[in-house]
């Protein structure tokens, strides 16, 4: 079966309105989110100027809109990740977003400026904004006492509307699995068969439903992945 390139969320700073195009300053996050949740909020403020009948017959208008991204991201050293070493310090991960979009910028400063602005880019989802909040779990210790699993619960914030997606990015093309019926009279390879494939691919789809013995299947069908064959019964 082919390989699937999976795409990695990403924490990417901004200068301004543009995002920093240096990749080594991207962030990329270990494990993809398992939900998002984005609020959109508008605060209505009443113009009953020149009006008589009251403020239910006044206009209304938007006098700010604000937009919130909130997502939880996992980090685990136990699992060997990238140029990542296995079982160190989880924090020298999460260090990095604390770093540069959570701390404020010249912070011995009188008058330390606001962090950088970041985007968080998703595939085609994408929300900037200001990292507001971050609140960190450190979950599970090494006998060291070493971190080795944070759970970073991030809110972005937005004094804005923002709906954004990037067009430019496009599903890939990918053939459907086919489904044949099972039972118990029916096996693996015919299966397979019965899907226009060659039978002697069945170890694909047996691992692809979990079959422990291949000389039958489910009654209620199997499915058959479009490239089964793993050359099993060469």
């Amino acid at each position: 079966m082919a390989d699937i390139n999976i795409a990695h969320a990403k924490l990417i700073p901004m200068d301004g309105d543009k995002v920093v195009t240096d990749e080594s300053q991207h962030i990329e996050v270990q494990f993809n989110p398992a939900t998002l949740r984005v609020t959109l909020a508008n605060s209505l403020k009443a113009d009953n100027r020149g009006g008589s009948g009251g403020s239910r017959n006044a206009a209304q208008f938007v006098e700010k809109s604000e937009s919130n991204l909130s997502v939880e991201l996992l980090f685990d050293t136990t699992i060997k990740w990238k140029a990542v070493q296995a079982n160190s310090d989880v924090r020298k991960q999460t260090k990095r977003i604390a770093e540069q979009f959570m701390q404020p910028q010249e912070p011995n400063s009188a008058r330390p400026k606001a962090p950088k602005r970041c985007r968080f880019q998703w595939g085609s989802f994408q929300f900037s904004g200001m990292v507001s909040s971050y609140s960190e779990t450190l979950d599970f210790f090494a006998p060291e006492g070493i971190p080795l699993r944070a759970t970073l619960a991030l809110n972005l914030k937005e004094d804005r509307y923002q709906f954004d997606m990037d067009e430019t990015v496009q599903a890939a093309v990918r053939e459907l699995p086919k489904f044949t019926p099972g039972g118990s009279g029916v096996s693996a390879a015919q299966a397979t068969q019965a899907a226009g494939q060659n039978p002697r691919d069945w170890r694909g789809v047996a691992d692809a439903n979990s079959l422990e013995n291949p000389r039958t299947t489910p009654d209620n069908g199997v499915n058959v992945p479009s490239s089964s064959g793993q050359g099993g019964g060469r």
